[in-house]
């Protein structure tokens, strides 16, 4: 197995390359290794698919993302399509939300744990020509991730802090956009809502659980919509929300609409601030399909 380490230099707050150049160089077993620091967003994707495409394809090739959420999903975006490519994480960005869908979220820091580790089939998104491992946000979350990538600029604010500013200046700012909502071919909402979070796992933002029932080898795509509300109740909203209690709040059930599909179509009667695991864009309709068992992901040993 030829192990690549692809290294996103900006993420987190420490020189991460010299810390894996380090391990690596006093690794006790020898290893097919080759290392690739990243230029640019997007650099990551570009580099898997060009490495895929001019090597063996009876040999297998083990991507590590070393960064955030968005190194990850680049890696992700890279393998796809390319059955011999497996993609491993290591949690080296200031959220990386989707190791929290694991119990044993910390050993994905772990490099040896990680190199040790086993992969498994998880399930994807298809966001139109796009692919999300975590969760695609649309609306007061998707402008509230534009905001946040403008607060982790500031050297002294972490990813979750962030995520709370962006969350704070869309609160004052941005609220509620119209949304037409098709799930299987039904449509379920057409009206003005605050946010709809669709999800393969269960958290993003720096910790707010928004599809708690998710699971990311189950086949299905969990769909959170939160209605239109005023400023003060989507303030009383954020903490229950984060917790992930809000399918259960009493004072919620009128206003939060949770299901399962495999097909979902968001359309609003503008262009819409929306997120996939993180990395933003802005467009009118957008189609998102669950695409089941698509991937080879390394699980880290215990």
């Amino acid at each position: 197995m030829k192990h690549i380490f692809v290294i996103n230099p900006k993420a987190g707050k420490s020189d991460r390359e010299k810390q894996i150049r380090e391990y690596l160089s006093s690794y006790p077993e020898k290893l097919d290794i080759e290392i690739y620091v990243t230029k640019s967003k997007g650099d990551g994707r570009e580099y898997v698919r060009k490495y895929l495409k001019t090597h063996k394809i009876n040999s297998l090739y083990r991507f590590y993302a070393c960064g955030g959420d968005g190194t990850l999903n680049d890696v992700v975006n890279g393998v796809i399509g390319y059955e011999n490519a497996e993609v491993a994480c290591l949690a080296f960005g200031s959220g990386n939300d989707f190791i929290k869908n694991f119990r044993n979220a910390d050993s994905f820091r772990d490099i040896g744990k990680t190199i040790k580790g086993k992969s498994k089939k998880i399930d994807l998104l298809k966001v139109d020509d796009k692919y999300s491992i975590n969760i695609f946000n649309f609306g007061f979350d998707g402008e509230a991730t534009f905001a946040m990538l403008r607060f982790k600029r500031w050297s002294f604010i972490s990813g979750p802090l962030a995520y709370k500013l962006g969350a704070l200046n869309c609160l004052l700012f941005k609220m509620n956009q119209y949304m037409r909502i098709t799930l299987d071919s039904q449509v379920v909402f057409d009206g003005k809502g605050l946010l709809i979070a669709v999800a393969n796992g269960s958290c993003y933002g720096g910790g707010f659980h928004c599809a708690p029932e998710a699971k990311i080898d189950d086949g299905l795509i969990d769909v959170c919509l939160v209605k239109k509300i005023s400023r003060l109740k989507a303030a009383g909203l954020m903490k229950v929300y984060k917790r992930g209690e809000h399918l259960n709040a009493p004072k919620l059930k009128d206003i939060v609409y949770y299901a399962k599909c495999r097909k979902a179509i968001i359309e609003s009667n503008k262009p819409v601030a929306y997120a996939i695991d993180g990395e933003v864009y802005r467009k009118q309709k957008v189609m998102i399909k669950m695409v089941p068992s698509s991937l080879n992901f390394v699980i880290p040993k215990e």
